[in-house]
């Protein structure tokens, strides 16, 4: 497990204690903000479902273990000395045959301040817990780039580093010979093997439970890197290449099979090289590249881990091809460090989602058990994971309850909860009266409603069909509905379905009746038909309640009825209500003007003197979204034949490209969702494209690195205050009108590593994993191309605001220069987050809010640029909370 991760949170810096107590105050905090009736050991009723997460483990008296040991599958848990005490024990006894010892086995656990090695207190306890009851340890770790003492890579094993990252690849200490630092390896392995024989006897023996261990960890660069040869340019590499590799598992071998083995036994310890990321097919195939090398090398090892820290984006598909690649070199292979994000907030939807993910997860293990020595989950519980910022990913509720992931896991498809249909809504100043779509492509002429996907009624077909878009502000929800109904007989109507009670809207007259259980009206309508008599368009305002926000979602359901037949149709046909989130954040959205044909395009040479870039409006990249950024950007986009062209400069005072993860270096990150699909996860359509200020370019998730190469062009240049990036984006077939989802980022490199990130749309962090919270780039033509209309009649909806009641919905038109709205298409399969900076940090990316600049709106082509402010979010509930975890996480860190 990485002790340093890009997963919304930044943990550099704190020591293992501190970072298990920021854990446990981020697991708080979501739970109690987001639906503690869920997480809990209950069943809890949303309208007519029921999410159910309180399945006793005594339905399954075998628990996991019972699962995959009549498979020949060791089943694993990451656990520490927490894990080994009261019910938390008990629920390890029960379910694993395998632990891997968290933290207490990698090399700076070894050593006191003084640098004598000696075994820990901690570790002692873990090894006489699995020796008194039977259970295998899978040791963990020999040789990591992180959480091995700084001293260990130095000349001068008292220098002290001043101002260098030795995890990522930069000390200000001399480094150490090869033959030092080789000659100080063999003596820790030598040690560990010697410390672990004496305490719990020989390697092999009835008492030693250790029977696996990860030797190497973690080796494999997360880019290209050809200087390197695909292998992370960590101090190991830096001094050594390869050869640290080669000597450890030698010694290991040596050490753990041999000298300090039982005698008699057959080589009594697996030792596996382990690594994260490989779900990805980039980062795969340096891995199996590095395997085949050591394989021609006949270096002596037994195993090839996958750590497996991934999310409800990652295709479970690429979990059984990272297993699938190495079957050619006939070592066994582990799921080292399973744990499935849910992204945030954490809904029921997504628990369940989590449960299927995790079934597909089960479904692969016996696909594959004849590849498998052992399957290991990473933590016990949500409170305790590492990960607990990135939303839920572990078997277990706090309380040591199960979740439908457990079920999932354990293999039991019938008893998962029924799925929950799910969207998000983005904040904006919408209302009734918003601008509705049209097919207009001059700048400002795009509707609120139109730019994003939309999200699609139960049934494709029959006499009525529909979809719908919401978006928030101010305690209120307001959606637009899209119905085709061609049969207009005056009994037509939308059925709104909230948690205060059920409300028909008439299609003839917009008019909000309340139904039976219904609380004080507090629904408003307005409706307009097509011009063409196909259906109606509707704008509907919904209160959302505090506890609504509080817990981050909210129930909902939206019908068409048609009055000629009697036919319903809805998101859920059988008025069974979803969840919608709302999102603290407002839609990133910017209008790119079109090149005339008589202007010739950028020349990409990232010369942001270039007059073709002179008169362009930028928006600026301001958003602080992790840690204490120096450098500062803007960026400025435009389009011509299919090509989008982006250009962002940077103002830095310290450029730094020494580290070796790409994401760690000064660059720019550039994001395009071609369509503006939304979408949960990467396609081949997607791309995160990265370029150094040295123009060193790499990719993230998404199609082979040859085919995202073949889409873009990219230049770097030093500038006297920084750096600029310029590309040229293959956007396939581009005409005005057309949405693309796009982000801007700014990664900030100090000391060799990343100090400080600023985007333009995405606030969220997840932007390396899904497209779904990026900003959204129009393409318009000139101001005097204006064409086109909305194509609907206001006759019958002139009623426009029938309030029967209170809540007369406010707000500005939405084609002014002041709006920004948008929404995310939604399916039940829909999360976002992955494993992050490094499993598959496919980059390191943390997003940000859209920029706050606003350009003007442009009327001649040299103004390609414009940006729709945002409008702010009271928070005030959800900072009170955080100002009390954090005083309390202050107190415990002085302790």
């Amino acid at each position: 497990m990485k002790s340093q991760r890009q997963w919304g949170v930044d943990l550099v810096g704190f020591t293992q204690r501190k970072k298990k107590i920021f854990s446990m105050l981020i697991a708080f905090i979501t739970a109690v903000a987001c639906f503690a009736p869920v997480i809990g050991h209950t069943t809890t009723a949303y309208a007519d479902q029921s999410v159910n997460t309180s399945t006793e483990t005594d339905s399954y008296p075998n628990g996991i273990k019972g699962e995959y040991n009549p498979l020949g599958i060791n089943a694993g848990v990451g656990i520490s000395t927490n894990d080994i005490t009261g019910e938390a024990e008990k629920t390890v006894l029960k379910n694993f045959n395998q632990f891997t010892v968290e933290n207490d086995l990698k090399p700076e656990y070894w050593y006191d301040s003084n640098h004598n090695f000696r075994m820990s207190d901690n570790a002692k306890k873990m090894l006489t817990f699995a020796s008194k009851n039977h259970l295998v340890v899978y040791g963990h770790v020999l040789a990591w780039y992180s959480q091995t003492p700084d001293w260990f890579f130095q000349a001068d094993e008292n220098c002290q580093d001043t101002d260098g990252s030795p995890d990522n690849g930069s000390t200000t200490c001399p480094l150490a010979s090869k033959e030092v630092l080789l000659q100080r390896q063999q003596t820790f392995i030598k040690n560990v093997a010697e410390a672990i024989s004496n305490y719990v006897g020989p390697f092999g023996s009835s008492t030693n439970p250790v029977k696996a261990y990860d030797v190497v960890n973690e080796s494999i660069s997360d880019s290209e890197s050809p200087e390197t040869n695909g292998m992370r340019n960590s101090l190991w590499y830096q001094i050594t290449g390869e050869e640290y590799i080669d000597d450890s598992f030698t010694w290991a071998n040596e050490y753990m099979n041999n000298t300090y083995a039982e005698k008699g036994s057959s080589h009594p310890v697996k030792l596996f090289i382990n690594d994260y990321g490989d779900d990805g097919a980039a980062k795969r195939s340096r891995y199996v590249a590095l395997i085949q090398r050591m394989v021609d090398r006949k270096v002596p090892f037994d195993g090839i881990g996958h750590q497996t820290h991934v999310s409800l984006s990652t295709n479970t598909d690429d979990i059984k091809a990272a297993i699938d690649a190495m079957r050619k070199f006939g070592k066994k292979q582990a799921i080292t460090e399973l744990d499935v994000g849910t992204g945030t907030p954490v809904t029921p939807q997504k628990l369940v989602e989590q449960g299927r993910f995790y079934y597909r997860v089960n479904q692969i293990i016996h696909e594959e058990k004849d590849q498998l020595f052992s399957v290991t989950v990473w933590d016990l519980t949500d409170a305790t994971s590492w990960r607990a910022s990135d939303g839920s990913p572990c078997l277990f509720n706090a309380d040591l309850s199960i979740k439908p992931a457990y079920i999932g896991y354990i293999g039991d498809e019938g008893n998962l909860p029924a799925d929950i249909k799910s969207t998000t809504a983005f904040k904006a100043d919408t209302n009734l009266d918003s601008a509705l779509p049209s097919d207009k492509t001059t700048p400002g002429s795009g509707s609120p409603w139109d730019r994003l996907p939309h999200t699609s009624f139960a049934k494709t077909t029959g006499a009525v069909t529909g979809e719908f878009l919401p978006y928030w502000n101010d305690g209120k929800m307001t959606v637009y509905v899209s119905i085709k109904d061609a049969t207009n007989t005056g009994n037509d109507k939308l059925v709104v379905t909230t948690d205060s009670g059920r409300y028909d809207i008439a299609r003839s007259t917009g008019k909000v009746s309340t139904q039976t259980g219904a609380s004080t009206q507090v629904v408003t309508a307005r409706v307009v038909n097509q011009k063409d008599g196909s259906g109606y368009q509707a704008v509907i305002q919904v209160p959302i309640s505090a506890s609504d926000m509080s817990r981050s979602y909210t129930d909902f359901n939206i019908q068409g009825v048609d009055g000629t037949t009697g036919t319903v149709n809805g998101w859920n046909a059988e008025n069974v209500m979803g969840n919608i989130s709302p999102l603290q954040q407002t839609l990133g959205y910017v209008e790119a003007m079109q090149l005339s044909q008589k202007t010739a395009a950028p020349q990409v040479d990232a010369n942001p003197s270039a007059a073709v870039w002179s008169s362009i409006t930028p928006v600026s990249l301001d958003e602080v979204t992790d840690g204490s950024p120096l450098a500062t950007g803007t960026a400025k986009v435009m389009w011509k034949d299919d090509t989008l062209y982006v250009l962002v400069n940077v103002v830095d005072p310290y450029i730094d490209t020494s580290a070796s993860s790409p994401w760690e270096q000064d660059s720019v990150e550039v994001y395009i969702d071609r369509g503006n699909t939304k979408s949960a996860s990467y396609s081949d359509s997607t791309q995160q494209i990265r370029v150094s200020a040295d123009g060193l370019v790499s990719y993230g998730s998404g199609a082979s690195t040859e085919i995202q190469q073949s889409l873009v062009k990219t230049a770097a240049t030093r500038t006297k205050n920084g750096y600029a990036v310029e590309m040229a984006i293959d956007l396939g077939k581009a005409q005005a009108g057309n949405y693309e989802g796009a982000d801007f980022q700014i990664n900030d490199a100090k000391g060799g590593s990343r100090i400080g990130i600023r985007n333009w749309a995405n606030p969220t962090g997840d932007g390396y994993a899904t497209p779904a919270h990026w900003g959204v780039l129009r393409l318009v033509e000139s101001a005097s191309r204006d064409t086109g209309g909305d194509g609907s009649d206001a006759n019958s909806a002139d009623a426009g605001k029938n309030t029967a009641g209170r809540g007369e919905a406010a707000g500005n038109q939405a084609s002014k220069p002041s709006e920004a709205a948008g929404n995310q298409a939604s399916k039940p399969s829909e999360a976002a987050g992955n494993q992050a900076s490094k499993p598959s940090e496919a980059a390191g990316n943390q997003a940000s809010k859209p920029s706050e600049a606003a350009g003007n709106q442009a009327s001649k082509p040299s103004e390609p640029v414009r940006v729709l402010a945002k409008t702010g979010v009271d928070m005030t509930p959800l900072i009170a909370a955080v100002v009390v975890m954090a005083a309390l996480g202050s107190a415990l860190l002085r302790h």
